[in-house]
């Protein structure tokens, strides 16, 4: 079995969309965006420089640029300053999931999709009302491949 992962995830850092200023950005067109907060007692204040890509079929979209790398990306994250992803080097939280963890995952997504309380401890419950019995049978078919594979992690 691997290792427990001991890096931090994506999710412990406060984050800044550039889709939470999409309004702003469509109104003023600024080059920069200023930021200012409080982090660990010390205070922040500087701008974030943008970038601007043209779409297919007219209008903008908008980028930050890294303050650290300048790369153009969509979400910053606050470790001290505003960085990307890259450059805080923390993973996303799927990818800390030990093996054991997804099937549990995968298991309370196909039960969510299925109407059923989540947790496998619940049982099988019934087919959705407008669910296609071909749907229905298929999504319990890897229901059971899944509850099978994770009998087969504890033996």
């Amino acid at each position: 079995m691997p290792a427990i992962a001991t890096t931090s995830s994506l999710n412990d850092y406060p984050r800044l969309s550039i889709s939470s200023y999409l309004e702003q950005l469509r109104i003023t067109q600024p080059d920069s965006l200023p930021v200012s907060y409080k982090h660990k007692g010390k205070h922040h204040s500087y701008n974030i420089e943008l970038a601007k890509t043209s779409c297919n079929y007219g209008n903008y979209r908008y980028w930050f640029l890294c303050p650290s790398c300048s790369k153009r990306v969509s979400v910053l994250y606050c470790a001290g300053t505003y960085v990307c992803r890259h450059c805080i080097g923390a993973n996303y939280h799927s990818q800390l999931q030990q093996p054991v963890d997804r099937i549990y995952t995968k298991l309370n997504a196909l039960r969510e999709r299925l109407g059923w309380q989540v947790g496998v401890i619940h049982g099988i419950g019934e087919r959705p009302k407008g669910m296609h019995h071909s749907t229905y049978e298929r999504l319990l078919v890897e229901y059971e491949q899944l509850i099978n594979k994770l009998i087969r992690t504890f033996y």
